[in-house]
């Protein structure tokens, strides 16, 4: 199979021009021009082996061709393009072409074939072989370990008839054998096999074989074995109970492994009978860890249970994993819950030995360093972190570990204390072991504690700030962010007091400059030089006697205003003026972000269509029980994960100090889920001409482009900004944040949503600077981006895991668009399959890349701005931004 014709092959030239012809030696002879057969081998060969790089990329596995459908039919395309390069090389063995060189083509193309075979997952693997006839594909690389099978197996580099591919089929079909005989292969029963695989189930298949007699035994067995375990359940305790239950699952398992093909379906459903009474039993009384110990000693001892397991699952769920009817898929589940919860406890130990180390607990103050000696800030900090941490891994176990056998032991927290509720690290007796050894520390100190910590403005906080902002860590009453919002509250108003000077002293809302303060510095210019977004305030009349100046002097014609000199204090002044104004009327227009719980709390009046809106999900309008209007955007195709997203990039946003709308994941009664959010009233769209924008919202945008870029958002076009009433500047609709995340980019050139309209306005802002198309005295300027890097760089990292969880998880489980790059990450990490990667692994590697991507921030940005802008003050912010 080829590409069809070859004619425009003819014109492909790939011999060497005679300006790049090397040097000959006086003593050899000049190399032989090739032949016109050689030439077009070596074209044919080289366009063959770009369509197979071509076809294995993951563009070409993502586009929307009518050739492509499926990875079979992307398979046979790619073989097709072998083909022609094995033909290819053919024909440059008949046209004389040197052995040597052959087989570096030969190796080439081997090695392109197996890449692409090994980028492919399991089950592509699975569907090409099952179309190429291979029987029982599902029965090859069961291991997970090294190179799948399957990519040797369907390799076109090598014919089919060679032993090592016989091989692997006769091993497939060796193995479906052993699964007809009745024993399992991979985990998997026969039956498990066929289900997995989609084939018909069988009618009977066990381990032993029974007579119908034999058969019918063994199923009446079970009841009574039942009746038994229902009566010492009841009415006795202890080894008693254990036996029963013991005799119970005994009889289940005798049944279950039994093969009898003379009552065919009828001895399925006795088989799926017996499961279900005996679940019906199970469930009808508690199982205590004494109850099941006979049972699990029983089960190690034959080797049906490992130790961890044993050691590290709840009485039921060790019940569960000993019963020969539980599915595969479930019992190795737990089985990897036992190894999870290993490590969890290996983690626990470590955790409480460091933090009872300096929190020995009881009436013994804490042991923590003295808060000025060197290297004391990093410690304290480390062990606030680890103290938050504690708690959580103490709560995941406390609940598993006292149904455990390991419960049963004379000393059962000796080997874990952490596990014992009366070490419980408790939030409020923490918090106040902390308080009383923070007396006997300097403010300074703590300062720098809480500044390890990630505390803005860490210097200008008070001493209870500092301490809150510290045990917020440990202690869920605290918020760190609100904290460090009030800071910068009472920061900035001190700020604005000064720069109003002479100003009578105001309540201004927040962190933005009030009007006297803006005022103040609009005194510091000379009269008229605030320009024309700034409109001159009415002199007060003089204080002065009307004598002093004639009244009949004629009036002093007006001066010409000179704009102030660029660089100059004037200008540094006014360019204050203008970007505290921008701020103040972003933040007064957008809405305030409230706690989440609190709008969860809210009814919503019924909804009104808002299709005018546009946009890709459907949306409605709502009266809040404030009478403000809120936006619902529904999401039908995954469940609320898309509301989860939107919330959480709003919610980071703020944290980095971008101006965002806040969005919240929202279930409406009728069980609708999607996201709501407060409309903007009175906004306009933001002008589309770049020569059209200020400074102030040049800033802006740089700044939004960070924090798109922090979320993965890349669908900020001229429709998703908007003006807003007292000028401000916000983007909205951040649906699309981590679409792409793992994938994109940081380019001038990225845009993933398309160009045209779409085209995001940053780029048309770098687009328009590169290009000399901004306002007259407007500039590009890098050190805009600082603050908002700052902020993110600020957040810990635990802070930012906390906030995007929902997101990650809810995501992985709805199968959103970044899953497949997480996924890929994941197995790479972990060194396993893509196949086998799981939900919680899939959110982790997401989180994980969210972490990186906010390591990475300022660097990521100082070569943006350096080595795509080309704008060498880009450097500065690698050193602050200044």
């Amino acid at each position: 199979m080829g590409t069809g014709s070859k004619s425009s092959h003819a014109s492909y030239a790939v011999g060497p021009t005679a300006s790049e012809a090397p040097e000959q030696p006086v003593a050899e002879a000049p190399e032989q021009p090739m032949s016109g057969e050689e030439i077009q081998a070596k074209a044919d060969l080289l366009v063959a082996m770009n369509l197979m790089e071509e076809i294995a990329g993951p563009s070409f596995a993502d586009s929307d061709t009518e050739v492509l459908d499926g990875p079979v039919e992307r398979y046979k395309l790619f073989v097709g393009q072998v083909e022609d390069a094995q033909a290819a090389i053919e024909k440059m063995k008949e046209a004389g072409v040197s052995e040597e060189e052959i087989e570096a083509h030969t190796k080439a193309l081997k090695a392109q074939t197996v890449a692409f075979l090994s980028s492919l997952d399991e089950n592509d693997l699975r569907a090409i072989a099952t179309d190429r006839g291979f029987e029982h594909p599902g029965l090859v690389g069961l291991s997970g370990k090294g190179q799948h099978p399957l990519v040797h197996a369907l390799d076109p580099a090598y014919p089919d008839d060679i032993p090592s591919k016989e091989k692997i089929q006769a091993a497939a079909q060796n193995r479906y054998q052993q699964l007809l005989a009745g024993e399992t292969v991979g985990g998997m029963t026969l039956a498990e096999y066929h289900d997995a695989a989609g084939l018909e189930p069988v009618a009977s298949g066990g381990s032993w074989s029974a007579t119908p007699e034999e058969a019918k035994a063994a199923a009446g067995a079970i009841v009574q074995a039942i009746n038994t375990y229902h009566h010492d359940a009841k009415y006795t305790a202890g080894p008693k109970q254990g036996e029963a239950l013991q005799s119970m699952l005994a009889a289940e398992h005798k049944l279950a492994t039994a093969d009898c093909p003379e009552l065919g379906e009828q001895m399925d459903k006795g088989k799926a009978h017996a499961k279900l009474i005996v679940d019906q039993a199970l469930n009808a009384h508690s199982l205590q860890p004494l109850d099941v110990r006979p049972a699990v000693e029983e089960a190690v001892a034959s080797g049906a249970l490992t130790e961890v397991e044993a050691k590290h699952l709840t009485s039921r769920e060790v019940v569960t994993l000993m019963r020969s009817t539980t599915p595969v898929a479930e019992a190795q589940s737990l089985k990897d819950l036992a190894v999870a919860r290993q490590a969890q406890l290996a983690d626990l130990d470590a955790a409480y030995a460091a933090h009872s180390a300096l929190a020995p607990g009881g009436a013994e103050l804490l042991k923590l360093p003295s808060a000025g000696e060197p290297g004391a800030p990093q410690a304290i900090a480390a062990w606030a972190q680890n103290a938050g941490e504690l708690q959580g891994m103490q709560k995941g176990s406390m609940g598993w570990y006292l149904r455990s056998q390991q419960s049963l032991a004379d000393e059962p927290f000796a080997p874990h204390p952490g596990v014992d509720a009366t070490k419980y690290a408790h939030p409020g007796n923490l918090t106040n072991d902390f308080t009383e050894w923070a007396k006997g520390q300097k403010l300074s100190d703590l300062r720098a504690v809480a500044g390890e910590m990630g505390m803005d403005n860490n210097a200008k906080a008070t001493r209870a700030q500092v301490q809150q902002y510290i045990a917020a860590s440990f202690n869920p009453k605290y918020d760190q962010q609100a904290i460090n919002e009030k800071v910068a509250a009472a920061a900035a108003k001190k700020e604005a007091a000064k720069a109003a000077a002479a100003a009578a002293p105001v309540n201004t809302g927040g962190n933005l400059a009030s009007d006297e303060a803006v005022q103040a510095l609009a005194s510091k210019l000379p009269s008229g030089a605030a320009g024309p977004s700034t409109p001159a305030a009415p002199t007060p009349a003089a204080a002065k006697p009307a004598a002093t100046e004639p009244a009949s002097a004629a009036p002093k014609p007006a001066q010409p205003k000179k704009a102030p000199k660029p660089g100059s204090f004037n200008a540094n002044i006014q360019a204050l003026m203008a970007k505290v104004q921008h701020a103040k009327a972003t933040s007064q227009d957008v809405p305030a972000r409230v706690d989440s719980k609190e709008v969860a709390g809210w009814t919503f009046g019924p909804g009104t269509t808002a299709s005018a809106l546009g946009g890709t999900y459907a949306k409605t309008i709502h009266d809040a029980p404030d009478g403000s209007q809120w936006l619902f955007k529904a999401d039908h195709n995954h469940g609320g994960a898309l509301g989860h997203t939107e919330a959480a990039a709003s919610h980071v946003l703020s944290m980095g100090g971008v101006p965002a709308v806040p969005v919240y994941a929202h279930k409406q009664a009728n069980g609708t889920a999607g996201s709501i959010q407060p409309m903007l009233q009175g906004a306009k769209p933001f002008t589309s001409s770049p020569s059209q924008w200020s400074q102030s919202q040049v800033d802006a945008i740089v700044q939004s482009h960070v924090g798109s870029w922090f979320v993965g958002e890349h669908d900020g076009h001229q429709d998703n900004w908007l003006e807003t009433s007292s000028g401000g500047l916000v983007q909205i609709d951040r649906g699309q944040a981590w679409k792409h995340f793992g994938a994109d980019q940081l380019s001038i050139d990225y845009a993933p949503s398309g160009g045209g309209g779409f085209t995001p306005v940053h780029q048309k802002l770098y687009q328009a600077a590169l290009g000399g198309g901004l306002a007259k005295g407007v500039k590009l300027n890098p050190a805009a981006a600082h603050p908002v890097i700052k902020k993110f760089e600020s957040m810990p990292d635990a802070q930012l895991r906390s906030v995007l969880h929902s997101t990650a998880h809810e995501g992985a489980k709805a199968g959103v668009a970044w899953v497949p790059q997480m996924r890929s990450r994941a197995a790479k990490a972990l060194k396993i399959p893509q196949s086998k990667v799981s939900h919680e692994q899939i959110a982790n590697a997401f989180l994980d890349h969210a972490v990186e991507r906010k390591s990475n921030l300022r660097q990521n940005f100082t070569d943006f701005f350096v080595k795509q802008l080309k704008l060498p003050s880009g450097a500065s912010l690698k050193h602050g931004g200044s």
